[in-house]
């Protein structure tokens, strides 16, 4: 839908005012001439008033349709750039949130296996005991001092992860990175 332009209203208005006028002054000079004479004259300018009018209201649009046409270029622009703002802003929102989801998912695996690992160790530690009460010494104390390696070297292990020093950014890379330039 063409909005209303107040200039091109007011241009049309003048040129449809100096048409009317022109040709209301050559009907009058028609009605005072001799028309065989001079009829082919005030043809031709009746003509050439015609031809001026119309290039004067196509002037006119063309200069209407260039500003309709910029102003549309611009708004299209505007749209295009805000709707490039807003899918990098969905872009980077889904990025964090997978981050999110895998850090969840991974401390989730790593608290299940700290589970079962205590859970073997327990185990192989409470065989230990009951093969010491049945007089398998030395298997006993196999799994008992195998267990309590075990527990030993995952302990230093955790000391050297401390969980409580991890924010919810930190990646192995940064952890391994943070550790080798604490042994520095």
């Amino acid at each position: 839908m063409a909005q209303f332009n107040l200039l091109a209203f007011f241009k049309f208005l003048i040129g449809i005012f100096l048409l009317q006028g022109a040709t209301a002054l050559l009907l009058l000079t028609a009605q005072d001439a001799d028309l065989e004479k001079t009829g082919w004259l005030i043809g031709a300018l009746g003509i050439l008033i015609g031809i001026i009018a119309a290039l004067w209201f196509t002037s006119i649009t063309g200069h209407a349709s260039q500003h309709s046409f910029a102003r549309a270029s611009e708004k299209f622009n505007r749209q295009r750039d805000r709707i490039r703002r807003q899918a990098e802003k969905e872009k980077t929102r889904e990025i964090k949130d997978s981050h999110q989801q895998l850090l969840r998912e991974s401390r989730r695996l790593q608290n299940r296996s700290t589970l079962k690992l205590g859970g073997a160790l327990s185990g192989i530690a409470g065989l230990g005991v009951l093969l010491l009460f049945t007089q398998f010494m030395t298997l006993g104390l196999l799994a008992v001092s195998a267990t309590g390696g075990a527990l030993l070297g995952y302990g230093i292990r955790a000391r050297q992860y401390p969980a409580l020093g991890r924010s919810a950014n930190t990646t192995p890379a940064q952890i391994s990175e943070k550790t080798i330039g604490e042994e520095k």
